[in-house]
């Protein structure tokens, strides 16, 4: 049986525990997104790689501009992720250290949400790219077997 202190007590632990989460959400939320800008820079500031040989009937400059600008839209499809990872993030952060501190459930909801959107998003690109290797694996294996 609970007593009348108790529920106080865990309360204010609850609280903390949420504050302590948020608090290194809006860290992370900053840091992920700092590091994809960081890799965008990189992409856009690298040299060019040296012009493969052709192959399969593509000339050097289609393959080469083939391999750059696969590069730039796996990049720009990164950042994109990480944009959207930080909004959730960093407003899951914002919403639930607002809520504690003004003592507001409905702002500390609306981050909590915030923070399950935020998972949602993880799990569906997960299910993505384990959706690709499959395909790539399944391609694989018909490759080898009809192609000799």
């Amino acid at each position: 049986m609970q007593t009348d202190q108790q529920l106080p007590n865990e309360q204010s632990l609850l609280h903390r525990s949420i504050l302590s989460a948020a608090k290194i959400a809006g860290i992370a939320a900053i840091i992920s997104l700092g590091g994809s800008l960081a890799g965008i820079l990189a992409t856009l500031t690298r040299p060019l790689p040296a012009a493969p040989a052709a192959q399969e009937g593509f000339s050097k400059d289609d393959m080469q501009q083939l391999m750059q600008g696969s590069t730039y839209i796996s990049a720009f499809i990164s950042l994109a992720i990480s944009v959207l990872a930080f909004y959730f993030l960093f407003r899951f952060s914002s919403l639930a250290k607002a809520g504690i501190a003004d003592n507001n459930p409905v702002k500390l909801t609306t981050g909590l949400q915030s923070l399950a959107s935020y998972f949602k998003i993880w799990g569906i690109i997960m299910f993505l790219i384990i959706a690709l290797f499959v395909l790539s694996l399944v391609g694989g294996m018909l490759g080898t077997a009809f192609g000799g």
